[in-house]
This record gives C-alpha cells, sequence and structure tokens, in this order.
C-alpha cells in the first residue's frame, strides 16, 4: 500500500502524461497540414473534423492552438493531482479519466491507420508512447487501488466530453486567429 505521500517512481509516472502528450501531438503538428492537404478530397477528412478546415488558413497554428490548450489543462490536473495527492483525491479519478481518453486517442490512431491502410498524423507515437503508456497508468492506478472502479468511470465520464469540448473550442479559436496562407 502506498503511503500518504507518492514515490517518485508514482510522481514520474504522472509527469510522463504531458510529456508523452506533447511528444505526441508534436508528431500530430509536424504532419497534420500536409496530410489534410494531401487527402483534402477524402470523405473521412470532413466525416470526422469537429470543425470544417479553413484551407485557406495556416491549418498548423491552428491546430497548435488547440493542442497547447489542451496541454495546458492536461498539465494542471497532473500538478494538481501530484500536488495533492491522497488515497480518493478526486484529482485522480480525474487524472485517470484524462489518461483514459489519451489511450484511446492512441488506439483511434491506431485504427484510424489500419482503416485507411495508410499513415495517419500522430500514429508512429500512438503506437509507441500513448498507447503503451496509458495501458502502464491505468494498471498501476488501479491495481495499487489509488483509483477504484467507480472513480475511475466517473473520471472518465467527466475527462471525455472536456477534453471533446477542449478540442471543438481550441480549433474553433484557433481557426479565428490563424493567419491566412500566401500562397500553397
Amino acid at each position: 500500500m502506498l503511503s500518504f505521500m507518492p514515490d517518485w517512481s508514482f510522481l514520474m509516472m504522472l509527469w510522463l502524461l504531458p510529456v508523452v502528450f506533447f511528444i505526441h501531438d508534436g508528431e500530430e503538428i509536424a504532419t497534420m497540414e500536409w496530410w489534410l492537404r494531401k487527402n483534402k478530397n477524402s470523405p473521412w477528412i470532413t466525416k470526422f473534423s469537429p470543425v470544417s478546415i479553413p484551407w485557406d488558413k495556416n491549418i498548423t497554428l491552428q491546430f497548435s492552438f488547440a493542442v497547447l490548450l489542451i496541454g495546458f489543462v492536461l498539465t494542471c490536473v497532473t500538478f494538481l493531482t501530484a500536488h495533492t495527492f491522497h488515497i480518493g483525491s478526486p484529482f485522480n479519478a480525474l487524472f485517470a479519466g484524462f489518461v483514459t481518453v489519451f489511450l484511446l486517442d492512441g488506439l483511434k490512431h491506431v485504427g484510424a491507420s489500419i482503416a485507411l491502410k495508410a499513415y495517419t498524423p500522430g500514429v508512429i507515437t500512438a503506437a509507441v508512447l500513448e498507447i503503451p503508456y496509458g495501458i502502464y497508468a491505468l494498471h498501476r492506478l488501479l491495481s495499487t487501488g489509488i483509483v477504484d472502479a467507480t472513480s475511475f468511470m466517473m473520471g472518465t465520464l467527466i475527462s471525455l466530453p472536456l477534453i471533446l469540448f477542449l478540442v471543438w473550442f481550441g480549433l474553433t479559436l484557433g481557426k479565428r486567429i490563424a493567419p491566412t496562407r500566401i500562397n500553397t
């Protein structure tokens, strides 16, 4: 059983979430605009995009703004979880919910690449970092009793709509502030 203060390996496991998030999203930022423009006429693009894509704008900047917004919230949740840690803390459940959504995002990336039989932005870091981290972190949180099944479900039910809102809000606001492209 864990004592009141978490050990260093537990704290490192917590702080790996924002680290892995920014590495994964770095791959997405680096490849998203190129991939979207290459696949501009694919029905998958318009079907699954949470906002309309402004083809005349800098999509990389728009996407980067959404990543920074989500990353800021995710880092705040990680900080609060690490700073106020104790068994039964509501931040533990929220953190577990964020990890669950992160894991689902990784599975989505791999699934999309399999469905399209092609590279999709973020699939490499999803397979190598995002999915293994998500499985490890959830296993550790649940097996040590830091999060029980009920708080795990509550954290996920809160985190999923929160993150979906942040994606939509970040992309929408990013679209408004992104400069117009000079020429493609």
